[in-house]
This record gives C-alpha cells, sequence and structure tokens, in this order.
C-alpha cells in the first residue's frame, strides 16, 4: 500500500508538472519581456543580462531582439558584447543598412565593424538566393488573395454576402496556403535566413500574412480559422514567431482569439490614452498570457516607451488605430499615459 501511494504521488507529480512547465517560446517571451522593460527603464545592463539569459537559456535569437541587445551593450560601452550581437544578428541576414544606423556610429571606423557589414550582406544575399522559389511561392497565394480582397472591397463592396464562386476561391487558396506551408514550413527567421522581424528583412518578396489575417476576419470555415490559430499558437510556443507581432491577428480575428484588451489604449490629439475602468481585466491577462502578450501594465509600458521617447531600440508595439466618439464620455473614461514624439507615427 505504501508502494502503491508512493508511485501515485510520483505520477501525479509528472503529470503537474507537465501541466505547469513552460514552453522554450513562452521561456524565451518572459526574458525578452524582462529585458525590453529594463530598457523602458534604462536599465541597460540589467537589459544585457536578461537578453543573455534568453539565448543561453532556449537557444533562440531572433533579430529584433539582437539589434536591442546590441544597442544596450553599445550604450554600456561594452564593445565585447557589442561585437559578439553584432556578428550573430549579422547571421541573421540582416543586410548592410541596419549597420549604418546613427547609433552605430562611434564603430564606423573599425576593421572588425565593417567586416561584420559586409557578412551580414553577404548572409543576406545567399539566403535568399536559397529561398527563392519558396518565397516566390507564397507570394503567389499572397496575389491571389489579393486580387480576391479588391473585388470584395470594390464590386462587392455593399454585398452583405459575398458570391459562392468567391468565397470558394476565397477559401481554397487560404487552405493551399496553410497546406503548403504545413509541407515546405512556417516562414520564420529560422527558415528564411532574413531578418523578418526588422523592417529591412524583405525588399523584393512580401510575406503572405495578410491571406490567414483576411480569413479570421472575414472567412467562413470555423476548423479552417480555428487550424490557423493553432499554427500561430503553436509557433509561439516553437520559438518561431514574435507573440508581439501577432497582436493585430489577435485583435482583427473575428474572435477566433480571446480578447487581450488592446482597444483600452488610443491616440487621440498626440497624446495617448487607457480606459480607466477595463472590464474583466484578470481574464483578459490570462487570456495575453496565453497567447504570450504580457500583461496589460507591461504593454501599456512599452507602448509609452515605443511612441513617447525618441530612442535607438526596435519596439514593434503599436496601438490599432480607430476613431473617438463621444468626446465627452471619452474624456471622463480615460487617463493620459504618454505625450506622442512624432503624431505621423499614429
Amino acid at each position: 500500500m505504501k508502494h502503491l501511494t508512493l508511485l501515485l504521488i510520483f505520477t501525479l507529480s509528472i503529470f503537474t508538472n507537465a501541466l505547469t512547465a513552460q514552453s522554450v517560446g513562452e521561456r524565451y517571451n518572459n526574458f525578452v519581456n524582462e529585458a525590453e522593460l529594463s530598457i523602458a527603464d534604462g536599465n541597460y545592463k540589467e537589459a544585457l543580462a536578461k537578453y543573455n539569459q534568453a539565448y543561453t537559456e532556449t537557444g533562440i535569437e531572433f533579430a529584433i531582439d539582437l539589434y536591442n541587445v546590441a544597442v544596450c551593450a553599445n550604450k554600456e560601452k561594452n564593445k565585447d558584447q557589442f561585437f559578439l550581437f553584432a556578428e550573430r544578428l549579422a547571421d541573421k541576414g540582416v543586410g548592410t543598412k541596419l549597420f549604418e544606423r546613427k547609433v552605430f556610429e562611434d564603430y564606423s571606423g573599425s576593421r572588425a565593424f565593417l567586416k561584420i557589414k559586409q557578412k551580414a550582406e553577404k548572409v543576406r544575399q545567399k539566403n535568399f538566393k536559397a529561398n527563392r522559389q519558396y518565397l516566390s511561392d507564397l507570394d503567389e497565394f499572397r496575389k491571389k488573395d489579393s486580387v480576391y480582397n479588391k473585388l470584395r472591397l470594390t464590386k462587392y463592396r455593399e454585398s452583405w454576402v459575398l458570391p459562392d464562386t468567391l468565397e470558394v476561391l476565397f477559401r481554397n487558396n487560404t487552405i493551399n496556403l496553410f497546406n503548403y506551408i504545413k509541407k515546405n514550413g512556417y516562414y520564420s527567421e529560422k527558415k528564411l535566413g532574413v531578418a523578418i522581424t526588422l523592417d529591412n528583412g524583405l525588399d523584393d518578396f512580401k510575406l503572405p500574412s495578410d491571406v490567414f489575417l483576411h480569413y479570421l476576419e472575414m472567412g467562413k470555415d470555423k476548423s479552417l480559422k480555428n487550424e490557423i490559430k493553432e499554427m500561430y499558437i503553436s509557433g509561439m510556443k516553437r520559438g518561431e514567431i514574435k507573440p508581439c507581432f501577432l497582436t493585430h491577428y489577435i485583435e482583427m480575428g473575428n474572435r477566433v482569439f480571446n480578447d487581450i484588451g488592446n482597444y483600452a489604449f488610443k491616440i487621440f490629439e498626440c497624446e495617448i490614452y487607457r480606459l480607466r475602468e477595463i472590464p474583466r481585466l484578470d481574464k483578459i491577462n490570462k487570456n495575453r498570457e496565453m497567447y504570450l502578450q504580457g500583461s496589460l501594465y507591461d504593454y501599456e509600458k512599452k507602448l509609452v516607451f515605443a511612441y513617447c521617447c525618441n530612442n535607438d531600440f526596435e519596439f514593434h508595439y503599436s496601438i490599432i488605430s480607430s476613431p473617438v466618439s463621444k468626446e465627452d464620455y471619452f474624456y471622463t473614461a480615460s487617463d493620459i499615459v504618454g505625450k506622442v514624439k512624432d503624431c505621423s507615427m499614429k
């Protein structure tokens, strides 16, 4: 009986650990979240430590994070760390232009830095060439979707229901793209070897993310929509997809995803407002945790840093533009949390 009890306790312990164990993507994202909050506080040394933990303990690296940690090392005047992360950033296929930003001008005369720039461009061109057919195939799905979407927005703009033929073409194109990715792999940075999480990643091709977004917004096949959702969640947990780049998909996915509360933030007359009372805040934060989005408090801090501070970092957190109605109510129900530095950013 004693042995049976111990066996049951041991089995229960394994089961509980399995339920609570974090995926590699979750662990990476937690470290990066802490690093970005440290950057927002101006604590670059602490951010460096958190980024190092992220890379060491998970083996995951995204170009945008390598860029931010290189900037941290530069601001700390830690040349060894700067060259270490600049070298790894070059391996991500970022190209030369990234290293010509003003934040790196102190290294412009360095022979070692010149070699890193040359390597960055060489890697980028090599990986583009290796993936040209794959990217070309993906672009065909995007082009077809653009044609269907244009018809929706022009010829059938006033229609409540799309013609069956257009609906079938829309669905089949999405399914074909989904199956192509299942067979050939998701277009992650790791697969492409090109820095798609930075603005200068892809010049010649456009990735087909809008195909999936359009289907999440307007598609009728619930099973397909759930498969797309699962693809994104699994990709985040494997560390292939940056959670912040899915924010708009989650927000605009026509209730395929749970509510993450980003509607609480608006930009109005060059200021960021936050809704004072957020319904079901605990539930929203649990949803955000499920999608690796960080708490609303952390999100606010990053939004303010991205929009309101002159900085050299890449913080791709944004507010989906939406009109303000009933201005009197809006003013009484919201608090100003930051003044936007550049109103064109909205």
